[in-house]
């Protein structure tokens, strides 16, 4: 009996980039007719790269050179909202070829079978939510740092020194991130290339596994409830200490005026 001959296709690595600029990007007018999805914008480039932009201000890059990826994120300045000083970045690998389990290979590459414009659509999502949350989680840790101190001052039955308004800029950083969050794809709904391809759950559910996004999102959430409800105790003790004070204040004033009207009335 002849022995078949199984051709095995070759694996080949496609290097992914996600960059997050700013806080948002206003992708109005940059429309295209040779893109393959509108949100996120995407389309190939002239070098067959692929770009993926996403209004909540993240970049994916898909076999793009560096000076590419420069060029374009330089004709995006003017749109992105609130520019980040330092941006968030993350690299990745796909290996594309023979697809198995795990989707992430032994060296950390993402495996698909093929590279369908849909399938690079979900891989775009997923890092681009994953950067944002980076940076979410970064800002949280540095909010979590000022919040140690003061649950120190308050075990010593003490409020904490400082003015009112380090207070409310803690609650406003709770309140921007968790804007962001709001802005960004809802992990519990599926991201818009579904509905047309909805074979590529699988591939959506193992991504979103694999970048642990909906653990993530949700420790980003418990986190900001935690700085938020300080932030809130914190700014009433000291609305009511103010207050307090005022009722000092003017009692001291009363009685003032009481014992110059009794010198008035007496001693003169």
């Amino acid at each position: 009996m002849p022995t078949q001959e199984i051709t095995i296709r070759p694996v080949q690595d496609m290097t992914v980039r996600a960059l997050l600029l700013g806080e948002g990007l206003d992708l109005k007018g940059l429309e295209r007719q040779d893109a393959f999805s509108t949100n996120p914008l995407a389309f190939r480039t002239s070098s067959n790269g692929t770009a993926m932009l996403f209004k909540f201000g993240a970049v994916v890059f898909f076999n793009m050179t560096p000076i590419e990826e420069d060029d374009l994120v330089h004709g995006l300045t003017r749109r992105v909202i609130q520019p980040l000083k330092d941006q968030e970045v993350e690299t990745a690998v796909i290996a594309i070829g023979p697809e198995e389990d795990p989707l992430l290979s032994s060296s950390g590459a993402i495996r698909i079978r093929s590279a369908e414009p849909e399938k690079l659509l979900l891989v775009g999502e997923a890092l681009a939510v994953s950067v944002a949350l980076a940076y979410d989680e970064r800002r949280i840790a540095a909010a979590f740092e000022k919040i140690e101190p003061v649950a120190a001052t308050l075990m010593k039955r003490r409020l904490p020194a400082g003015p009112r308004s380090g207070m409310l800029e803690q609650i406003g950083e709770a309140l921007l991130i968790q804007k962001r969050l709001a802005s960004r794809v809802d992990l519990d709904e599926k991201p818009d290339v579904l509905w047309d391809h909805p074979e590529l759950e699988r591939l959506w559910a193992k991504l979103v596994d694999e970048y642990d996004l909906m653990a993530r999102a949700r420790g980003v959430e418990r986190k900001l409830v935690v700085i938020r409800e300080t932030a809130d105790t914190i700014t009433d003790l000291i609305s009511t200490r103010t207050s307090h004070q005022l009722e000092i204040y003017i009692i001291i004033l009363i009685g003032i005026e009481l014992v110059l009207a009794l010198y008035d009335r007496f001693l003169r």
